[in-house]
C-alpha cells in the first residue's frame, strides 16, 4: 500500500594525538525540551454593575502528527479567528457562512492543515489551522480534549475533523510511462509543504518512468507515484492525465483516456492460466529518502512483514531492510502509510544519516597536501573542537561534511588561524584555515581533515 508522500547518545571522550591526528569519541546525550509560550488577554475594565473578571490565559504547544495524519475538514458551525477566541479582540477571519462553504467543498485546496494548538486555562482547545491553498489562516474552537498527538481526539461536532487528503488507487495494466508535465514531491494540495521536484524538468522530461504506486485526491484525480527507469535520484508524483503508456501501440486499443488505471478486476494480465502458472509472493514497496531525496527503493515480500500473521510496517518489521549508514528519524513522520498494506503497495520511510560517534581530525598544508603534526596543547583545543562537531551531530556516516558548520566551530575554539611553531612546520607567522575536505564520512574511519595555508 502507498504510503505518502513524504536520540539520544550517551557521551565518552577518548583523546589522543599520534603525529598529526587527533581523535575524538562520543556518544553525547541531547534531549529536546519541549517548549511553551503564553499569551494574556488584557484584564476586563470593570463597570459600577459588573462582576470581576479572571484573566484568560493560553499556552501553546507543537503538535506531533504523521505526515498523512496532520489534515482536517471544517465541520461548518465553528469560525475561523486571528487569535484563540476567548483572548480579547479576536477577529474573524472565516466565517460560518464561510466554513459551511468550505465543509462542503471537495476541492483539494479546502483542506486544512493542523500545525499547532493552544489551550486556555479554562480547559478550551484551539486548534492552529490553515487551509492547503493558504488562503485561510488561523485559530477554531475544537473542544475539550487534548488532541496534541491525534486529530481523531478532537471534539466531535466542533470546527473541523480529521480527514485524509489521499486514498488508494489501482496502479495502472501498463506501469511503463512517459510523463508530460513536472513532477511533485506530493501531489499538489495533498501535503502542506508539496512542491515541484528539485531536479530539472528537462532533466528529465523525455526519460522512461515506472508507475510504482497510485492515489486518489479529495476530488477524485487519479495521481502516479513514478520513478525514473534509469535515474533512481529522479522520481515524484504526477497526474495520471498527464502521462502515456510508454508501449502506447500495444495499450491504446484496450485503454480509455478517461481510465487511466484499470481496476484489479479489469486487469488481464492478473487472468493468466492458473494450471500453467506458479503463484508469485505478494510484494510491498519500501521507499527510502533522507531529507526529502531518493535513497533507495526495496521490495520485500509480504510475508516478510507479517506480525502474527498480518503485514505491517513499522521500525522493527522493516529494520533489516533500512540502507546501511541510515536510521528510521524519530519523529511522527517516519513512516508514512495509508489504509491496509496490501500486494503492490509502497510505504515511504524517512531516514536520518546515522552520526559518527568518534572521529579522527587531520591537518594538512594546502599547498603540498603533507601531513602536519600538531603541539599537545594544539592536540587538546582539536579535540575540543572535534567533541564539538560530534555533540552537534554534523558528522554523519556516509555524508559529506558542511564546511560551513565545521568553520564556526574553529572560530568558537579560535583555530582559524594556527602559529606554526604549534605545527610540523619550519617559518615564522601562521598557517590560515582555508577549507575542508568534503569526501563523504566513512563509517570504519571517520576523519575530518582541515587544510590549512
Amino acid at each position: 500500500m502507498q504510503s505518502f508522500l513524504k536520540k539520544t547518545v550517551y557521551a565518552g571522550l577518548t583523546l589522543f594525538a599520534l603525529g598529526s591526528l587527533a581523535a575524538v569519541n562520543t556518544t553525547t546525550a541531547n534531549a529536546k525540551k519541549h517548549v511553551t509560550t503564553k499569551r494574556v488577554a488584557k484584564k476586563v475594565k470593570k463597570g459600577k454593575h459588573t462582576k470581576k473578571q479572571n484573566k484568560v490565559t493560553v499556552t501553546y504547544y507543537k503538535v506531533h502528527f504523521a505526515e498523512n495524519a496532520a489534515y482536517a475538514k471544517s465541520n461548518g458551525v465553528v469560525s475561523i479567528m486571528n487569535k484563540p477566541g476567548k483572548l480579547g479582540n479576536a477577529k474573524v477571519v472565516a466565517n460560518k457562512t464561510t466554513m459551511r462553504r468550505l465543509a462542503k467543498s471537495k476541492l483539494p485546496e479546502n483542506v486544512f492543515h493542523v500545525y499547532g494548538m493552544a489551550k486556555t486555562n479554562t480547559g478550551l482547545y484551539y486548534a492552529h489551522v490553515v487551509t492547503l491553498g493558504g488562503k485561510y489562516r488561523g485559530w477554531i474552537y475544537v473542544g475539550k480534549n487534548d488532541f496534541q498527538y491525534n486529530l481523531d481526539n478532537i471534539t466531535k461536532n466542533t470546527g473541523i475533523s480529521a480527514t485524509k487528503t489521499l486514498r488508494y488507487g489501482a496502479n495502472p495494466s501498463n506501469v511503463n510511462v512517459k510523463i508530460l508535465d513536472k513532477l511533485w514531491t506530493y501531489p499538489k494540495f495533498s501535503r502542506y509543504n508539496a512542491r515541484v521536484v528539485s531536479h530539472k524538468k528537462a532533466s528529465y522530461i523525455n526519460d522512461d518512468f515506472v508507475v510504482e504506486s497510485a492515489v486518489y485526491n479529495t476530488r477524485g484525480w487519479l495521481y502516479y507515484y513514478v520513478q525514473d527507469a534509469k535515474k533512481k535520484s529522479v522520481n515524484g508524483w504526477i497526474y495520471s492525465g498527464s502521462t502515456t503508456a510508454r508501449n502506447a501501440k500495444k495499450d491504446t486499443k484496450k485503454t480509455s483516456k478517461k481510465n487511466p488505471a484499470k481496476t484489479p478486476t479489469d486487469n488481464k494480465q492478473t487472468q493468466s492460466n492458473p494450471t500453467t502458472t506458479t503463484p508469485t509472493p505478494s510484494t510491498y514497496n519500501l521507499v527510502f529518502k533522507y531529507n526529502g531525496n531518493f535513497v533507495s527503493t526495496k521490495i520485500v515480500n509480504l510475508s516478510d512483514l507479517s506480525v502474527n500473521g498480518t503485514p505491517v510496517v513499522t521500525p522493527d518489521s522493516i529494520a533489516k531492510f533500512i540502507p546501511s549508514n541510515y536510521q528510521i528519524t524519530t519523529d511522527a513522520n517516519a513512516i508514512n502509510t495509508d489504509g491496509p498494506i496490501v500486494n503492490g503497495g509502497t510505504a515511504i520511510i524517512n531516514l536520518n544519516a546515522v552520526p559518527a560517534t568518534r572521529l579522527t581530525i587531520a591537518i594538512k598544508q594546502k599547498d603540498t597536501g603533507a601531513l602536519l603534526t600538531p603541539s599537545a596543547d594544539l592536540v587538546t583545543t582539536l579535540n575540543e573542537a572535534g567533541q564539538d562537531l560530534l555533540n552537534q551531530k554534523l558528522v554523519l556516516n556516509g555524508q559529506s561534511i558542511n564546511s560551513n558548520a565545521v568553520k564556526s566551530i574553529l572560530t568558537n575554539r579560535n583555530l582559524l588561524s594556527i602559529d606554526q611553531s604549534k605545527l610540523s612546520t619550519s617559518g615564522a607567522g601562521s598557517l590560515q584555515f582555508v577549507g575542508v575536505d568534503t569526501t563523504a564520512i566513512d563509517a570504519s574511519n571517520p576523519t575530518v581533515t582541515l587544510y590549512y595555508k
